[in-house]
């Protein structure tokens, strides 16, 4: 890491302690797991496996969640393509912040719905929605109208703030990333959905796919001490979502994560296989080249995806 970076880094982890309460290990302390020799993510979780082709870009476009979902999922092939009969789905949205949905900062918890209905529907056992908020974990359920939408659907949601809800992993080849405590309720999945919001971020640039994976460690605040860019990149090797679905209905432009900020409308919703490609396409979205999103082009770099979107097959729907 050149010096510059560093101290942009140490800068945003200083930020970051102070903007949000309870990010990362709530201890203080690194958890004693992770100080012993762990097991690599089982060959299955890396690979990802997705049913979906990984060369194909749906981008549906309104503004209603639930055609927006039929209409993107129905274009990839149906939700069918990957969840079968007794299958667990595990369903990762961002639902960090205590806003409500109008408030654009949190994923869209009909889309969520949308989607965990979907799932069950095609003979899925059980459908896990989880997250890892900053704080205040009962008053985000309640806030962010994702406890009423998921339950309603038929879902399970919980927060994922106890040790024991994650798992030591190796992160084979990585730099930065050697080890980390990773949510077990992905490792453990048939299938995982990572659904994140396309939301401004004061450190990251912004925060869509592969930032919302941090959400599923629980030390987060060893990426803000380290190579943030660096260690977002390595964390997508991990387990690899079977699809990616990216809220991009309305998002803050400023003052993300948190918010409030001003809110920008959209009306799209991106969906594929290639996470680098999906924050890709929301880079440009939102207004920015994604080169210049430094993880998105280590992950890229990494063989997680493809930075030029543009050369998948695009479905405007």
């Amino acid at each position: 890491m050149n010096r510059r970076r560093f101290l942009t880094t140490m800068s945003c982890a200083v930020a970051a302690a102070a903007l949000l309460p309870g990010c990362g290990n709530q201890t203080g302390t690194p958890p004693a797991a992770s100080q012993s020799p762990v097991p690599p993510a089982p060959a299955a979780a890396q690979a990802g496996g997705s049913g979906f082709a990984v060369n194909e870009l749906v981008i549906a476009q309104g503004n209603d969640p639930d055609s927006l979902i039929e209409s993107g999922l129905t274009a990839l092939g149906g939700i069918g393509r990957v969840v079968k009969k007794g299958m667990i789905v595990t369903i990762k949205p961002n639902f960090s912040v205590p806003r409500r949905p109008d408030e654009a900062c949190t994923t869209n918890p009909k889309l969520v719905a949308a989607v965990v209905k979907r799932c069950l529907a095609a003979g899925a056992k059980e459908v896990r929605v989880i997250d890892y908020p900053f704080t205040a974990a009962a008053i985000v359920l309640e806030k962010t109208g994702m406890k009423q939408a998921v339950t309603a659907a038929g879902g399970q949601i919980s927060i994922i703030n106890s040790e024991d809800r994650f798992r030591p992993v190796e992160v084979k080849g990585a730099k930065v990333l050697k080890r980390t405590d990773f949510a077990k309720d992905v490792l453990e999945a048939n299938v995982f959905i990572n659904m994140p919001i396309l939301k401004h971020h004061n450190m990251a640039k912004l925060t869509m796919g592969l930032k919302n994976l941090m959400g599923i460690v629980w030390d987060r605040g060893f990426f803000h001490r380290t190579d943030l860019h660096q260690a977002i990149a390595e964390l997508a090797t991990v387990r690899k979502p079977d699809l990616v679905i990216l809220d991009a209905i309305r998002g803050i432009t400023d003052h993300g994560p948190v918010g409030p900020g001003p809110i920008r409308e959209y009306n799209q919703l991106v969906l594929g296989a290639d996470q680098v490609a999906v924050d890709a396409y929301g880079a440009q979205l939102f207004g920015m080249k994604p080169a210049e999103l430094e993880y998105l082009q280590i992950a890229a770099g990494l063989g997680v995806g493809q930075l030029a979107w543009e050369k998948l097959t695009v479905k405007k729907v």
